[in-house]
Formats: structure tokens, sequence, C-alpha cells
């Protein structure tokens, strides 16, 4: 290669912008949410708002994380009967009835995790995996996997631009090809320090199967007592 060449490429290296390991995405995330410090401090929250099932139509939730994997969600729905989803660790209830290990159980285990990002990527820094840059909509976002145990992973997508947790997805593995769901995060607001999204859009196979949008979140030491029984 002559000189000239030579010259050429080391120019156009050095130009090249360096790309954020999967670990700095993370820490922009969590510095966006409010920082470690913030984010550990609340380990519990009560979140109130409405739902719209594209299968039930509309309702009202009251939805308890409490971690490590704890999940109460509670929807009473105006045009027919309620159901109330129950995590705690390694148990799972959906109306009373005990779902531990089939697909309500890990839809549960889901849900969970996601109420927990991006403090969940953080905590698992060992384990993370870069998996790349995404579009979506226009916009570029980086997107960071984790196991979740029981055999799932989540992926967050995250603007590298203001560390905010657009997207999040999962595969499910069952009878047939694995099914995706993904949940959009938007409307995010601060409350006691921390930044949460109070709108989420849920799709399956990139079908929209709800919407829920928050109308309050209170963040607590410990979850109420019982919240996490049948």
């Amino acid at each position: 290669m002559n000189p000239a060449a030579s010259l050429v490429l080391v120019v156009l290296a050095a130009g090249e912008p360096r790309a954020e390991s999967a670990a700095e995405v993370v820490r922009r995330a969590v510095e966006a949410y409010g920082g470690m410090a913030a984010l550990e401090s609340h380990p519990a929250m009560v979140q109130e708002g409405a739902v719209t099932s594209s299968r039930r139509g509309e309702g009202r939730l009251t939805r308890i994380f409490e971690r490590p994997r704890r999940l109460r969600v509670s929807i009473s729905y105006s045009g027919g009967p309620g159901e109330i989803r129950v995590l705690d660790g390694a148990r799972g209830w959906r109306d009373g009835e005990e779902v531990t290990a089939g697909p309500a159980y890990l839809a549960m285990v889901l849900q969970a995790a996601r109420l927990d990002l991006p403090l969940l990527l953080a905590r698992a820094a060992a384990k993370l995996v870069d998996e790349g840059t995404v579009e979506r909509d226009g916009a570029r976002l980086r997107a960071v996997s984790v196991p979740v145990g029981d055999g799932l992973t989540l992926t967050a997508e995250i603007d590298p631009a203001t560390g905010r947790v657009r997207r999040a997805l999962t595969r499910m593995a069952g009878p047939a090809p694995s099914v995706e769901f993904a949940t959009e995060f938007g409307d995010f607001r601060k409350v006691a320090g921390v930044l949460v999204p109070f709108h989420e859009t849920n799709y399956a196979q990139g079908q929209r199967t709800g919407v829920t949008v928050l109308r309050s979140v209170e963040f607590m030491r410990e979850a109420p007592t019982g919240a996490f029984r049948p």
C-alpha cells in the first residue's frame, strides 16, 4: 500500500467515533433514571392507572412490585370479570389458581423484570450481551440483553442520547415457533427522583395487545403486607 493510501486510512479511522460498550450504555441509562442510589432506595412501588385490552376492553389497574421478583396485578374491567395475577419468587397464581412454571407464570416474570429496568441490567453487568444497534421509527437504539431466569432473556432497547429504555422484548418458547412479546415505554416522568414511564404499549408477534396509562406511582420501602399472596 502506498503512503498516501495509508494516510487516508489512518485519518478515516481516527475520525470514526468509538461505539459505547453495552456496560457504558447501561451506566448512561442508570444515570438517566436517577442513579444507582435512587433506584436501590426504592425496592417496592404501587402503581394505579387504566388499561385498554384489545381482548377485554377498558379497565382499572393496580400494580404492586417489590424486588426481587414479586408482583401483584389487579385489573377490574368495565365490561366483564376482572383478573388478579400474583408472582412471589418461584411461585405464581392467576385468579387464585397456581400457575407456577407455565406460560402465565413466565409472563409475570417478564413483567416484573420490565418494572425493574434499568437496575436489573446494572446488577447483571457480567451477563450483559451487546445486541448491537436497532432502528425503531427512525431512531437508532442500542439493544442490550440479560437473562432473567427460567430460560428467559430480556432485551432492552436504549436510546443512547437520553439513556431511556424505549422498548423491552423477549421470545417465549412454545409448542409452535417462539412468540415475541414487546413493550414500548413513553411519557417519562420523575417520581421521588426516579424516572418512570407512565405509558406502556404491549405487543405479541408485532400485534398490539393493550395499552397501560398510569395515573400515580408511589415508591415504598416494602410492599403492603399480604400483597403477594393469592
